[in-house]
C-alpha cells in the first residue's frame, strides 16, 4: 500500500530541519576541536570525534537532500526532481557513511578500553587509529561500490538508498525490476555489520571496562586501607559509579538514533514488505538528528567527566620548622589520625573521570590509581611528618 501524500510529505519535508540541526552541530563541533581547542586533537579520542564529525556532516546533507534528489516523475515521492545521478550519488553517500560513522563512535570505546589497560599512556596504543580509519573508510566505501555498479542505489524512505527500482518489485511477481541486480550478500554483510556495530561491540568492551574496574576495587577493598592506599580505593569507588553513568549516556545517544530504524526493518519483514510509514517518518528524523545528539553526548561527557591536572591529599605537619612546640607536636599526632578522613573529604570534589578521554599520562594521577601493582609506599611515605621518617625535628 503506498503512502498517503500527508505520509509523502511528512518523508520528504520532516527531517529537513533535523538535519540542519544536525549540519550545525557537526560543525560546530569541528570548528571547537579545530579553532578553539586544537590542543585536544594531541589525544586520540578528540582525533576520532573530529573524523567522526567530518562523515556526519554529508551524511545529514542527505537527509536535508531528501527526495529533492529522487528522479523527477517518481511516483509516492513529492519533491522528486534530481535524476538518476543525483539518486545514486545521494545513495552511494549514505550507504557508505551510515557505516563510517556508528564505526567511528564504536572505536571510542575501544580506545577507551585501551587506554585504561595501558594507564593513558597513548604511545602504547596510538597504533589503532590507522586501522580504525581505514576501516571506517575503505569496507564502507567497498560496499557501497558493489551497490553502486549493481545499479541498487534507487529511491527507498526519505530518498535513495539500498533498493531495487521501481520500488517493491522484488516482492511482486507482476513488476519487472527495471534497476539492481541480485546482491543479497552484500545486504546481509552490511545488515549484520551494522547489528554488530550498535549492538554487540559497544557494550562488549565498556561493560569489560567496567568489570576491570570494579574487579580491581574488590581486590583493594581486602587489603588494609591506610593513606595513599585509601585515596586509590576511593578514587576506584569513584570512577566505579561515573563510569556507570557514561555507559549509560553512550550507549543510550547511540542506541536512540538507531532504534527506530529497526523496529521499521523488522515490522516490514515481519508483515511481507508492509511499511508503517508514520513511524518512518518518526524514525528519520530521529536518524537525521543523530550529529546533534552526538555533539551533545561529547560535550556532556567532557562536562561529567573533566579531568583534573593534580590530585593531592591535604596533610600539614606541625613538626615542619626548626623550633617545635609541644602544641605542634599534638597537632601534628592529631593530623596524623585525621588523615584518612582528610583524604576522602578534601578529594570529592576532584575525582572527575572521563572514561573515552583520560588525560596526558605526565598530567594524570589516574594511572596509579588503576594500577594495582603501584607501591603506595613511596606516595604514603612522602606526605608522613618528618619524626615519621626519622628525620631529627631539630
Amino acid at each position: 500500500m503506498p503512502p498517503t501524500i500527508a505520509q509523502q510529505r511528512g518523508l520528504a519535508y520532516a527531517p529537513i530541519s533535523f538535519a540542519v540541526v544536525s549540519l550545525f552541530s557537526s560543525s560546530y563541533v569541528i570548528y571547537y576541536l579545530l579553532y578553539k581547542e586544537r590542543q585536544k586533537l594531541h589525544r586520540l579520542y578528540h582525533r576520532l570525534v573530529l573524523a567522526m564529525n567530518f562523515a556526519l556532516l554529508p551524511v545529514t546533507f542527505t537527509y536535508a537532500w531528501s527526495t529533492f534528489a529522487v528522479p523527477e516523475g517518481t511516483p509516492n515521492y513529492v519533491g522528486a526532481s534530481g535524476t538518476i545521478n543525483t539518486c545514486t550519488a545521494q545513495g552511494f553517500i549514505s550507504v557508505m557513511l551510515n557505516m563510517t560513522v556508528p564505526t567511528y563512535y564504536v572505536s571510542l570505546s575501544l580506545q577507551a578500553f585501551m587506554g585504561m589497560k595501558h594507564k593513558f599512556q597513548e604511545e602504547n596504543y596510538q597504533w589503532i587509529e590507522k586501522f580504525i580509519h581505514l576501516i571506517a573508510w575503505c569496507v564502507p566505501a567497498a560496499l557501497a561500490s558493489i551497490l553502486l555498479f549493481t545499479d541498487n542505489l534507487n529511491p527507498n524512505g526519505s530518498g535513495c538508498h539500498n533498493a531495487k527500482a521501481p520500488q517493491g518489485c522484488e516482492s511482486d511477481p507482476d513488476v519487472p525490476c527495471e534497476r539492481g541486480g541480485d546482491v543479497d550478500m552484500v545486504e546481509y554483510i552490511v545488515g549484520l555489520g551494522l547489528a554488530f556495530l550498535y549492538f554487540v561491540f559497544p557494550p562488549s568492551i565498556i561493560i569489560s571496562m567496567y568489570c576491570w574496574i570494579k574487579k580491581l576495587r574488590n581486590k583493594m577493598d581486602m587489603k588494609r586501607s591506610t593513606g595513599m592506599q585509601q585515596l586509590r580505593e576511593y578514587a576506584q569507588k569513584e570512577m566505579v559509579q561515573q563510569i556507570a553513568i557514561q555507559i549509560c549516556l553512550y550507549l543510550f545517544s547511540f542506541w536512540f538514533t538507531f532504534v527506530p530504524t529497526i523496529i521499521v526493518f523488522a515490522y516490514t519483514i515481519l508483515n511481507d514488505g508492509k511499511i508503517l510509514y508514520d513511524l518512518l517518518v518518526f524514525a528519520n528524523c530521529v536518524f537525521a538528528l543523530q550529529g546533534f545528539v552526538m555533539a551533545m553526548v561529547y560535550f556532556t561527557l567532557q562536562r561529567l567527566g573533566t579531568p583534573k591536572v593534580e590530585v593531592l591529599p591535604t596533610r600539614t605537619s606541625g613538626l615542619r620548622g626548626n623550633h617545635p612546640t609541644v602544641q605542634s607536636i599534638r597537632t601534628s599526632a592529631m593530623n596524623i589520625a585525621m588523615t584518612d578522613f582528610e583524604v576522602t573529604e578534601d578529594l570529592k570534589e576532584s575525582l572527575n573521570f572521563n572514561i573515552f578521554d583520560g588525560v596526558p599520562d605526565e598530567d594524570s594521577p589516574w594511572a596509579k590509581y588503576f594500577d594495582e601493582d603501584h607501591d603506595c609506599s613511596d606516595d604514603e611515605d612522602e606526605h608522613k611528618p618528618d619524626a615519621e621518617r626519622g628525620e631529627s625535628i631539630e
